[in-house]
């Protein structure tokens, strides 16, 4: 019986999600999938690989959904704020085991998956400051950062009450608490005297996922990422036709971004055709933080 690598990294969410990743075994794994334990190696050397890609893929299909949210006609900024609060709190009861109970865990200090970590909290950071000045407008960027921070720490307590007293609160009732709440900060924040405390500086580990010095470092972290596509590319399921269009494509960002005057809208809507592989999402989204940083 031949299962490929996604079927595998579906099984393997499934039961992560139903077991958590302490109770759920390779073996367990192949079992669900009807192959030889030997099968899943073939795809990832160890638990802590495919737990780091059913990681990643939970946080990219959260995004999915998040990006649907957005599309959704006839909800103001304030309304689309509370639905989006609402999701991630749903999202995150939902697969708890794989995006909430990872810190007690020993994956926790794998090498592997600690950039990774790195570089999700960066994509949700992001997402965080796009929702905030998308409800309170530019008026909030001299203490956009410092809110921010409020709003992450606000929201992984309720997240914590939500998660494990499921009953005690109402997930609307709550989003809607903590957008009041935040209102009365903005208000305050506007009105003070007092200077900020973070800007974007205190932040920029995680803006640029966790890259340290990746300024210096940009050229090498994006050929690791090209290199890392390219072996990417061969794993999606079409034509050899298909998956030869799509590395040139993605060669042609590769020169492109080397131009001292590169094309940056031809290099987005490059990406985003290559956003829509399920394969290569999670590069797509990292090459485009790497490249337009700072432009």
């Amino acid at each position: 019986m031949i299962v490929t690598r996604e079927e595998v990294v579906q099984s393997a969410t499934r039961l992560f999600k139903e077991c958590g990743f302490l109770s759920t075994t390779i073996q367990d794994i192949a079992e669900d999938c009807g192959i030889a334990k030997g099968s899943v190696y073939k795809y990832f050397p160890s638990k802590e690989d495919l737990f780091s890609e059913v990681f990643n893929q939970c946080h990219n299909n959260y995004f999915d959904q998040v990006d649907e949210l957005t599309r959704l006609p006839g909800l103001s900024p304030e309304e689309q704020f509370v639905q989006q609060i609402v999701l991630r709190f749903r999202y995150f009861m939902e697969y708890k085991h794989i995006l909430v109970e990872f810190t007690e865990l020993p994956i926790q200090q794998d090498p592997k998956f600690q950039p990774l970590r790195h570089k999700v909290r960066g994509r949700l950071i992001r997402w965080h400051r796009e929702c905030l000045l998308h409800v309170y407008g530019e008026e909030i960027q001299p203490f956009l950062w410092d809110l921010v921070a409020i709003y992450r720490a606000i929201l992984k307590e309720y997240l914590f009450w939500i998660v494990y007293e499921e009953r005690s609160l109402s997930l609307e009732e709550t989003a809607k608490f903590i957008l009041d709440k935040l209102h009365v900060l903005v208000k305050h924040m506007m009105t003070s005297d007092l200077k900020s405390m973070l800007n974007q500086t205190s932040f920029e580990r995680y803006l640029n996922w966790g890259f340290e010095d990746w300024q210096g470092e940009k050229g090498q972290i994006l050929s690791e990422l090209f290199r890392e596509m390219d072996t990417a590319i061969n794993t999606i399921p079409a034509g050899a036709v298909h998956r030869s269009e799509i590395r040139e494509l993605y060669r042609f960002i590769q020169t492109e971004v080397n131009k001292e005057a590169a094309n940056h809208p031809l290099i987005q809507a490059s990406l985003y055709y290559l956003e829509r592989e399920k394969e290569l999402k999670s590069l797509v989204v990292q090459l485009r933080n790497i490249i337009f940083s700072g432009v």
